[in-house]
Formats: C-alpha cells, sequence, structure tokens
C-alpha cells in the first residue's frame, strides 16, 4: 500500500474512532426488564437494549455510560438531564412524542395475554370478569386494558415485570398482558411456551403501540438523526440481527 493511502486511512480512522477522552453518551434504561435489559449480579446492565446501544454509540464516535431509572421515571430524567438517549425498549406514542423525540422504530411488537395451560379464561370482558391480571405500570399496556376492562377485571400494575412475573408464578395472578418480544423469552425460559396458554390473539391496536423507539430531548435533533444513521447501519451489515438472535426465536424486525 502507498503510503498516501496509509496516511489517508489514518485520517479516517482517527476521524471515527472513539477517544478516551470523548465524552460518553449517558444512556438512561429501566434495567428491570430482561432480556431487553436488566442489572446482573456484580451491578452491570445487560440485554438486548444494552447490546444494541453498546453497538449504536461508537458509530457516534461516543462511549456509552449506562443510567438504571425505574419505568416511570425515565423520561422526566431524560427531560432533566441525568441521560442523554432513553434506551429502553419504549413504545413509541402520540403523547409521549409532545414530550420527546424519538429514532425511527427499531423493533416492532404486539401486545399478548398468558394464562397457565388449562385456565379456561378468554378474551372478553365475561371471560376474565373478576380474573386478576398484571401488567407493567405507566405503560400503553395497562392504559389499554383499563380502556378495553374498565372494572370489569382485577387490574394490578407491577413496577417492573420482573415482579409481575413473580406473582404470576406464585399464582396470584390469573393471567399476565406484555409485549410479545418479552412474554415469549420468559415462557422458553420458565416451562416452556407448552406450559402456557394464549389468552386471545396478538393485539396489534395502534393504541397500544407497536413501534419500539430510542428516545432524546425535544431540542437534539441532531442526536436523533445520528442515532437514525447509527441503527441504519447495525441494521444493514448484520450486526442488528445479530444481537436480536442472541436474544430471540423470532424476528424482531419482521420483513
Amino acid at each position: 500500500m502507498k503510503l498516501t493511502a496509509l496516511i489517508a486511512l489514518g485520517l479516517i480512522l482517527a476521524s471515527t474512532a472513539t477517544r478516551a477522552d470523548d465524552p460518553p453518551l449517558k444512556m438512561g434504561v429501566e434495567g428491570a426488564y430482561p432480556p431487553f435489559n436488566s442489572v446482573d449480579a456484580a451491578g452491570k446492565v445487560e440485554g438486548f437494549d444494552v447490546d444494541v446501544g453498546e453497538a449504536i454509540c461508537p458509530r457516534l464516535q461516543r462511549r456509552c455510560e449506562w443510567v438504571v431509572v425505574q419505568w416511570d421515571g425515565l423520561i422526566p430524567a431524560l427531560q432533566a438531564g441525568k441521560f442523554d438517549v432513553l434506551m429502553s425498549s419504549m413504545t413509541i406514542t402520540a403523547e409521549r412524542k409532545q414530550q420527546v423525540l424519538f429514532s425511527k422504530p427499531y423493533y416492532f411488537s404486539y401486545g399478548m395475554m398468558i394464562a397457565n395451560k388449562g385456565s379456561g379464561l378468554n378474551f372478553s370482558s365475561e371471560g376474565l370478569k373478576d380474573r386478576a391480571i398484571g401488567v407493567q405500570a405507566a405503560t400503553t399496556h395497562e392504559h389499554w386494558l383499563r380502556d378495553q376492562f374498565g372494572n370489569a377485571i382485577e387490574l394490578h400494575g407491577y413496577p417492573s415485570s420482573d415482579e409481575m412475573f413473580l406473582d404470576f408464578q406464585n399464582g396470584r395472578l390469573d393471567a399476565v398482558f406484555a409485549e410479545a418480544p418479552a412474554m415469549v423469552p420468559w415462557m422458553e425460559a420458565n416451562g416452556g411456551v407448552g406450559a402456557y396458554e394464549q389468552i386471545g390473539g396478538n393485539i396489534t391496536d395502534a393504541a397500544l403501540g407497536t413501534e419500539i423507539g430510542i428516545a432524546v430531548r425535544k431540542d437534539e435533533a441532531a442526536l436523533a438523526d445520528g442515532i437514525n444513521t447509527a441503527l441504519d447501519g447495525i441494521i444493514a451489515n448484520g450486526t442488528f440481527k445479530t444481537i436480536a438472535d442472541k436474544y430471540f426465536s423470532f424476528e424482531l424486525r419482521p420483513q
């Protein structure tokens, strides 16, 4: 290789590399929504969202620094500047778009309700009447269930999906309602899909939301554009699929 070519290559690498003295890109995450995000025994964040974030940061010439915040505090913490990017499997809704600026969707979802095999439940006000149904609080899933069933069901909102699933396992809930990409891996890891039954069909109601995005503050359009470009890059080169296949047995971005 000619010297001029080597110099040019060096300049390109220097322009795209993340330097140790570059300010970190602070990434806000719930840390209690496996397999998307959780905190391990050593206090380190891990999961699908974290891996995607770690793939995006170098493309922005930044390194990720993870900040764990309880779910219902994530948007206020972003707005207050406690972190720069909300990377925590947040459904894009009209209400949230008034508060934050979203990237393009990085994966797609639908809602599903499950119960133990042989529950005898069906997805109707009469079929779920007075049944204890678990859902993560302050989510589109909670709002959707309240709108659909009102007081017909006994709705229990939990700060995290971990707590919801624990009560379900301990028999305190008749069924749980969440997004399928979180539900299916949980079933696979807890007795297998065959131990449960889906109540009703897949819920793709626009009011529930199917698009999951990465959020920044409203005045950070340049950062949102950079995230979109980085996301396009990791999808095009197969990195996104490699990460998704590590956690899921189904497509998060169906063609």
